[in-house]
C-alpha cells in the first residue's frame, strides 16, 4: 500500500515508537501493568540488531537519493541540449557544486557572483567548512554564506579588496576567477605564454591569466583580448570550473 519507498520511510518512525515503549518509565509504581520493569541495558541490547537495520536502510535511501539525482540531473529552460556550455552545466550540476535559481532556471547569462564562486570553489576542492573564521568586515557570520567564504580564504585561495572588504555579491571578473583557480588548482605554465592585447606584463592577474590560458581553461576572444575586467557569467563559471577540475575536459589548442 506504501510503496518500497514509503515503507523505508515508515520503519524509523515504528521503530522510534517501540523503542520508547520499551525503554520509558510509565506513569504507575514500578512493576506495575502501566510501567513495567525493563532494564534499558537489556532494551538496548534487545533491539540494538533493529537499531542496526535502520541505521543500514537510511544509508541505503540516501545512497538511492543520490544515484537518483545523478541519473536525473535537474533541467534548466535556458540550458538546452544546444547551449554551448550544456555538458560543463551538466557536470557541475551531477557533482553537486552548481544548482539553479529555484525558477527553471539557470541563470545562464547572469553575472556570477564572488560569494557564489567562493561556494563553488570549495565545495569543488571538498574544503571543510567547520571551524572556520573570515575577518572580512562585509561578511557576518550571519551571512549564508560565511562558512564557505572563511573555507576560501583560510585555503589562499581568496582574498579581499584594498580596505579589507571582500564584496560578496560583487561580481566576478575574467581576472579575478584567472587568479582564483590558478590558486585553487596551482596552475603551472606548462608551455608558452600568450600575449593579449588587454593584459600588460605589470598587472596583477597576468601570471594567472597565463596559467589559465596555458592550462586550457580560459582562453582569450578572437580579437587577442582577454577582456580581463569583463564581469563572467555563470555559464561561464561552470565550464571554467568544470575544465579546472577535470583536466581531459581541457582545450588543447
Amino acid at each position: 500500500m506504501f510503496g518500497k519507498k514509503g515503507f523505508l520511510l515508515l520503519i524509523p518512525v515504528l521503530a522510534g515508537f517501540f523503542i520508547a515503549l520499551a525503554v520509558s518509565a510509565g506513569s504507575g509504581p514500578p512493576g506495575s501493568s502501566s510501567n513495567p520493569v525493563i532494564a534499558r541495558s537489556y532494551a538496548d541490547q534487545a533491539l540494538q540488531p533493529l537499531q542496526d537495520q535502520i541505521s543500514a536502510l537510511q544509508v541505503e535511501v540516501a545512497r538511492l537519493k543520490e544515484i537518483a539525482s545523478r541519473d536525473n540531473p535537474p533541467k534548466f529552460a535556458d540550458v538546452p541540449t544546444t547551449h554551448w556550455a550544456f555538458n560543463d552545466i551538466r557536470f557541475m550540476v551531477e557533482k553537486g557544486i552548481i544548482t539553479g535559481m529555484g525558477n527553471g532556471t539557470f541563470g545562464t547569462n547572469l553575472p556570477a557572483r564572488r560569494c557564489d564562486l567562493a561556494i563553488m570553489v570549495v565545495k569543488a576542492l571538498n574544503l571543510p567548512t567547520s571551524n572556520v573564521e573570515t575577518d572580512f568586515p562585509d561578511v557576518p557570520k550571519t551571512h549564508w554564506a560565511y562558512a564557505h567564504i572563511a573555507a576560501a580564504q583560510k585555503a589562499g585561495i581568496i582574498s579581499g579588496f584594498p580596505g579589507g572588504k571582500f564584496a560578496p555579491n560583487g561580481s566576478v571578473t575574467r581576472e579575478q576567477i584567472a587568479a582564483i583557480l590558478a590558486k585553487a588548482y596551482s596552475l603551472e605554465l606548462t608551455g608558452g605564454t600568450v600575449e593579449f592585447k588587454d593584459v600588460s606584463k605589470t598587472s596583477w592577474a597576468y601570471e594567472a591569466i597565463q596559467k589559465l590560458s596555458d592550462n586550457g581553461i580560459g582562453k582569450g576572444f578572437e580579437d587577442g583580448t582577454f577582456r580581463p575586467a569583463l564581469p563572467v557569467r555563470r555559464a561561464e563559471v561552470a565550464v571554467f570550473l568544470a575544465k579546472a577540475m577535470d583536466p581531459t575536459r581541457r582545450s588543447t589548442q
